[in-house]
């Protein structure tokens, strides 16, 4: 499944062989150009730019399906849809959207850490805009249990700050497109987005601030 790491570094599998470490290495590159992190007597600036972009990869494995799933159970048509079918037994709504857009933040303090002490404390902030267009779903009892069409793009940004000297830096942007139907799995009943939802199988089945600490790497 795709991630917020997968939009902002680029696919790991399936992909090109390489292409996320690749972007994390630019990413660094970029972060270390821009003297957000400094040359250590143990550790170049590129190595401590590295192991903070690493990191960052690693807190960004969230799935894009939590992400839209989360935004539909706050305030939607399908949220209005799956309330109105779960207060009626046997209702089923056909929901057709024409086009939306949904941004998405996260941030995550990241601390630079060489020989056991702190260095400095970066703040990695993440933004999403999720847009679809010409979406077609089905819900019932209170879940989502069909896309019959829809597309969706997803763009993702990374930007990294530093409070000494203050700052922000751009260090990854990218965009792809999503497939929403394999994202979100909705076979086996679907996905619930009201409370009491999740036990209450659909009539009808469907058709088909984090905080780090990076060891940086010996330096050579």
């Amino acid at each position: 499944m795709t991630t917020v790491r997968d939009i902002v570094f680029g696919e790991l599998i399936p992909g090109k062989a390489g292409e996320a470490a690749g972007q994390v290495a630019a990413a660094a590159e970029r972060l270390a150009g821009a003297g957000v992190v400094a040359d250590q007597p143990q550790a170049p600036a590129a190595a401590l730019a590295r192991a903070v972009l690493t990191k960052v990869a690693e807190l960004l494995d969230i799935e894009v399906s939590d992400v839209f799933v989360g935004a539909w159970k706050t305030r939607s048509a399908l949220l209005t849809a799956a309330r109105e079918t779960h207060a009626t037994p046997g209702l089923r709504r056909e929901v057709t959207i024409r086009s939306f857009t949904m941004p998405w933040e996260y941030e995550a303090e990241v601390d630079v850490v060489v020989d056991g002490s702190v260095v400095t404390t970066l703040t990695a902030a993440v933004t999403l805009q999720l847009t679809v267009t010409a979406l077609a779903a089905v819900v019932e009892a209170g879940r989502l249990i069909a896309l019959t069409a829809g597309d969706t793009t997803a763009r993702g940004e990374l930007r990294v700050r530093c409070s000494s000297p203050e700052a922000e830096h751009i260090v990854a942007e990218r965009e792809q497109a999503v497939d929403l139907r394999r994202e979100l799995r909705l076979g086996g009943g679907g996905v619930a987005l009201v409370d009491g939802a999740d036990d209450v199988p659909a009539q009808r089945p469907a058709p088909s601030g984090a905080s780090a600490t990076p060891e940086p790497p010996a330096a050579g």
